[in-house]
């Protein structure tokens, strides 16, 4: 959706107020003032459309005790964290963060490893090395990914808008629990087989491949 530059009169009271508003929700006065506008005409923006789509996330995975919902950042980002049972209790920080651009949504999965033991970051290397190579493996398509120390990205290849917002969040969702569920059964030494064996399982479930 293309965006202009208006000339707008307001009250330094209201204006206050919405800067107020902007900064509590991680936006700025020209999205806040654009949010506000759209909601009392019932239009809904490409921004809510995406925030919508992060809200569904955040009441399916608060529906369960796997994940700690964090917030979400900018109408844009929604950050959640899990922990797990390893050396030195640590936890792993997961990020899902939509735009759009041009009608299309576009997503990105992140995983951050809140750890400074080097132990721990290797096998976390090695265990992403492993999933990389299941998908790579059963998903015939190419998948853009980006790898650090202690982190990863992986691009979502979202649906066009066949699918409403409900169904992309429960779509999303399914990925983060499959990952986490089968990371987490990595730590705890189970064989790459049986790992194996429940990203399969969890493909054939699957009403969309992300």
């Amino acid at each position: 959706m293309s965006k202009s530059v208006y000339s707008i009169v307001l009250s330094d009271a209201v204006v206050a107020a919405i800067d107020e508003m902007a900064c509590r929700l991680g936006t700025n006065r020209s999205n806040m003032i654009n949010q506000i506008l759209a909601e009392k005409l019932s239009y809904k923006t490409p921004e809510q459309h995406i925030k919508n789509i992060l809200l569904q996330i955040e009441d399916i995975i608060n529906n369960q005790d796997i994940f700690r919902v964090l917030g979400i950042n900018g109408n844009s980002t929604l950050m959640l964290k899990s922990s797990f049972k390893y050396k030195y209790n640590p936890s792993v920080k997961y990020s899902v963060v939509l735009n759009k651009k041009n009608g299309q949504t576009y997503g990105e999965f992140r995983v951050l490893f809140r750890t400074q033991n080097e132990c721990l970051l290797n096998e976390l290397t090695n265990f992403i090395r492993i999933w990389v190579a299941f998908e790579k493996g059963y998903i015939k398509r190419e998948i853009v990914y980006g790898q650090g120390k202690g982190k990863f990205e992986r691009v979502l290849n979202l649906p066009n808008e066949d699918f409403d917002e409900h169904t992309l969040g429960i779509i999303i969702s399914e990925y983060i629990n499959c990952f986490d569920k089968i990371m987490k059964s990595y730590f705890s030494g189970e064989k790459i087989e049986k790992l194996e064996k429940d990203y399969v399982m969890f493909l054939s479930k699957s009403s969309y491949i992300l």
